[in-house]
């Protein structure tokens, strides 16, 4: 009996040994969470917290707190020179030698690398949803919305990502790795990139979410807590994202970035590399499907790629993801065969799918194909003009163009629906507007023209107006009585910049007029008074007139004053719309 009551007290004293061990472990292991600057449990909650931060009518308050060292490491060298017309040059010459969109600048594609931009991350911690994170990786993103970049001022509203996984692997917060904060710089309503992608997930295309973030900013010596601007906030595209909508991962993500859509690039996979960008690790068999389909699309014949493109392709995904890019009008995209999509071979079917990224030039904003007319007259049948090899290549598959056809009917009577995008819409704008007046004193004007009735000079591409056009001009081909507009390569929107002609032409005549004037009535005194006329226009015909010769020049001065006043004032708006 004793031995045995010793035996059960020294079993109670080896269990609140060992009790008190776990909670020592326990203690030190949440101390050290602390200490390492991650949130408390946020690595452990679900996919389903983020929900929160998504959605129509969602709005999350991010503070930004930034070393002035770490903030140095996500500014472009000193001295950069942002030389927009050599960029385009480099861009475009590339683009006619069939090379990849990607400069020797940078180890970047797009646009921004051509500027000698490398988007470099620098430690950061973030507030958001009411908890902080520390020490996360926050850098710039975007390449046309780079064009802002501005050396030295702060102010300017540019977009970022937020890699909570960058200085510790395989952390999340609520299930995210990475997040964009993106400044919609060419939507000022920030409603067309969260609508489109509202659209392709009612059409069943896997996508990112969106939500809205207010975001303010800390360097310290620099500026505290200063507000940044409303953006959208995006859900980033990468592992979790598809382990969420496609239950794997495994399969093979990639973002191409060159001219042309799914190029065939020989055989050799490191072109590939340069071309595709992978996002995730390519195995063998990857490798020798992505070759073997570009193949496939730009070698065989008609009779090869029609038995074989089901091997391959998605083909009713592709034709969803192509009419909701129709609908929208949504050039800036896979229909400019350049960037702006994913693509992701998904490992089940060991098929090809096509996913959106990128959509603030959508609803038919994207200047740089066509004009707005046009782009609202879209052909749904050429909807990337005539050389888009892929898609021309299905839909001259006729049973694949019916089904093309009978999506597009359907989204025109349900997602699309007029009366559905139109309350969807005002919806959305009712809860964005009293959000948007942080971006700027002109930031209201702005957003109310996209929500207007009708196009004025200066947005030609209201939302509602859009899409009433565009389901008219939809339905007009799929009754056969029209075939819609199909853009040429490199097509500009000369009617958005035709009253700016109009209105420099007339500046410049009222100031030939008065700078004529003020030399003849300057030589009509002197020669003196005549050449400074003709050479210090305004200046000297003003001193002329109101202090040298006042009965000859007064009116001529006077002239002159009121025409350079309209001069300065014609290169204010000009000033100002740029910045807007």
């Amino acid at each position: 009996m004793a031995k045995e009551t010793c035996n059960f007290y020294l079993t109670v004293s080896v269990g609140i040994s060992v009790l008190r061990r776990i909670q020592y472990l326990s203690f030190f292991s949440v101390l050290l969470m602390l200490l390492s600057g991650k949130a408390l449990g946020q690595d452990m909650q679900s996919a389903e917290d983020s929900k929160l931060l998504f959605g129509l009518d969602k709005v999350s308050d991010i503070h930004l707190r930034v070393s002035a060292d770490e903030w140095a490491k996500l500014q472009p060298p000193i001295g950069l020179a942002m030389d927009i017309e050599a960029a385009f040059g480099g861009l475009i010459k590339d683009a006619v030698m069939g090379k990849h969109f990607r400069s020797e600048k940078s180890t970047r594609p797009g646009l921004a690398g051509y500027l000698g931009v490398d988007h470099q991350y620098g430690k950061a911690d973030v507030h958001i949803a009411e908890e902080t994170v520390q020490d996360v990786g926050l850098r710039y993103k975007g390449n046309g919305t780079f064009l802002e970049y501005v050396e030295g001022d702060f102010t300017k509203r540019l977009s970022f990502k937020i890699d909570f996984n960058e200085y510790e692997e395989d952390f999340s917060f609520r299930g995210l790795g990475k997040i964009n904060l993106n400044n919609n710089t060419s939507d000022p309503s920030l409603l067309r990139e969260s609508l489109s992608y509202a659209l392709f997930r009612e059409a069943g295309i896997p996508c990112s979410r969106v939500g809205y973030a207010m975001v303010s900013l800390t360097v310290p010596g620099l500026f505290d807590r200063q507000p940044h601007g409303l953006y959208t906030l995006v859900e980033q595209v990468d592992k979790r994202f598809l382990k969420d909508r496609y239950g794997s991962s495994k399969g093979l993500l990639m973002k191409p970035s060159t001219f042309g859509s799914f190029r065939y690039l020989g055989e050799d996979w490191a072109e590939y590399e340069i071309g595709f960008v992978p996002k995730t690790s390519a195995t063998e068999a990857q490798k020798k499907h992505v070759i073997e389909f570009a193949k496939l699309i730009h070698k065989d014949g008609d009779q090869a790629f029609e038995e074989r493109l089901e091997t391959y392709l998605d083909v009713d995904q592709f034709l969803r993801f192509l009419a909701v890019n129709a609908l929208l009008s949504n050039l800036d995209s896979f229909l400019g065969g350049t960037q702006n999509h994913y693509i992701y071979l998904e490992p089940d079917s060991n098929k090809f799918q096509f996913l959106p990224w990128d959509m603030d030039h959508s609803f038919g904003a994207f200047p740089l194909q066509g004009t707005p007319d046009s782009r609202r007259d879209l052909s749904i049948d050429h909807p990337a003009g005539m050389e888009h090899t892929l898609i021309e290549r299905v839909l001259s598959i006729q049973h694949h163009k019916e089904t093309y056809h009978a999506h597009l009917d359907t989204y025109l009577e349900t997602i699309f629906g007029e009366e559905k995008m139109l309350g969807q819409i005002q919806s959305a704008a009712a809860f964005v507007r009293p959000l948007v007046g942080i971006n700027g004193p002109k930031a209201l004007d702005l957003f109310d023209a996209v929500l207007a009735e009708e196009p004025v000079w200066y947005e030609p591409h209201p939302l509602k107006y859009f899409v009433t056009e565009r389901r008219e001009s939809v339905r007009r081909q799929l009754d056969g009585i029209s075939a819609g507009s199909v853009l040429e390569e490199g097509s500009q929107d000369w009617r958005a910049i035709i009253p700016w002609l109009l209105g420099g032409l007339v500046v410049f005549l009222l100031n030939l007029s008065a700078w004529l004037w003020g030399v003849v009535a300057g030589f009509r005194v002197s020669m003196l008074w005549g050449g400074l006329n003709l050479f210090f226009y305004p200046l000297a015909p003003v001193i002329y007139g109101f202090v040298i010769q006042k009965t000859l020049g007064r009116r001529s001065a006077l002239w002159a004053i009121f025409c350079f006043t309209c001069l300065v004032g014609f290169i204010i708006m000009i000033i100002a719309q740029e910045s807007s």
